[in-house]
């Protein structure tokens, strides 16, 4: 997988492929601190609230793990953090769940869902003042914290949106997964082992499914948060 991740980080490199942040660093650098922020907290949060779930639910695998934290080098996954690089979206290391220890019906899907709504969370948080205390970001010309403050909302509805695809290990696997009888479930894992190779599907696939499945509905939610009509995506 490692090997997977550097080739296809020096092709997109070489493409001019990598994301606007990325590419405009010595242009931009506020926009790219932005990333950073967005990323790194956005990550660190949907992992940190995965195992949180999980442990006030009944399993304590990940808050023994070390996993109940909000060090982002704890919640650091190399694959994931390559599709943020070239594509916009990724994830953190999965919080390993044991899902015999989780009470009541449905926990895995709550657990699941844990980290995508704690996207949308920090995004609903910070595009408060945007919207509320500076004015509607659409059209003014912003400063650089109120830019940061957008690039956080954005790329939060992104990675929300994103982790709820149903392909292994997103986290809307986990969710059809936990929402399934017993027998469909033992099914739906046998097909585990083939979410990384989808995701390279997906990524490599680009343009217009991108867009639907993951830009779009995005932006709706950004801008329903921000109280613009503008798409940012």
């Amino acid at each position: 997988m490692l090997l997977i991740a550097l080739v296809l980080l020096a092709f997109y490199a070489l493409q001019g492929g990598l994301i606007d942040p990325i590419r405009d660093f010595a242009t931009d650098p506020v926009k790219f601190f932005g990333f950073l922020v967005a990323i790194v907290l956005g990550i660190t949060v949907h992992e940190f609230m995965h195992a949180y779930v999980a442990h006030r639910l009944g399993d304590d695998t990940g808050r023994l793990m070390g996993r109940m934290t909000l060090n982002p080098l704890a919640h650091f996954d190399v694959f994931g953090t390559l599709l943020i690089v070239i594509a916009r979206f990724g994830y953190g290391k999965p919080v390993p769940i044991n899902e015999a220890r989780l009470r009541g019906p449905g926990s895995m899907a709550l657990v699941a869902l844990a980290g995508p709504l704690s996207n949308i969370a920090l995004a609903a948080i910070c595009a408060f003042p945007l919207r509320f205390l500076v004015g509607a970001p659409g059209g003014a010309v912003l400063s650089d914290y109120e830019r940061i403050l957008l690039l956080v909302v954005q790329y939060n509805c992104i990675l929300a949106i994103f982790n709820l695809l149903p392909i292994p290990p997103l986290d809307g696997s986990n969710i059809v997964y936990g929402l399934l009888p017993p027998r469909q479930q033992y099914t739906w894992r046998t097909f585990q082992q083939y979410g990384p190779m989808l995701l390279l599907l997906l990524l490599l696939a680009g343009g217009r499914l991108l867009s639907t499945l993951v830009f779009v509905p995005a932006a709706f939610i950004s801008n329903l948060l921000l109280g613009t009509g503008r798409l940012f995506f």
